[in-house]
């Protein structure tokens, strides 16, 4: 896979990946691993991958609120 696509996902990309993680796990699990990963990347030092994992949280936190 080309690394410009892993590191510039596009808005459809990061709408699926939010949509499979709420899928699998619900809303409230979805924020919390979206979370998670954000702030692993973050303690990582991986900005590109906090970016991106702070792209597929703001979807999840959004569809969230849509459904309450």
């Amino acid at each position: 896979m080309n690394s410009m696509t892993t590191q510039h996902p596009t808005d459809d990309a990061i709408h699926r990946a939010a949509n499979e993680l709420i899928d699998r796990h619900g809303v409230q699990i979805a924020i919390e691993q979206a979370t998670h990963r954000a702030d692993a990347f973050a303690q990582a030092g991986r900005w590109p991958e906090h970016a991106m994992a702070m792209r597929v949280l703001t979807v999840v936190e959004q569809i969230g609120g849509e459904t309450r």
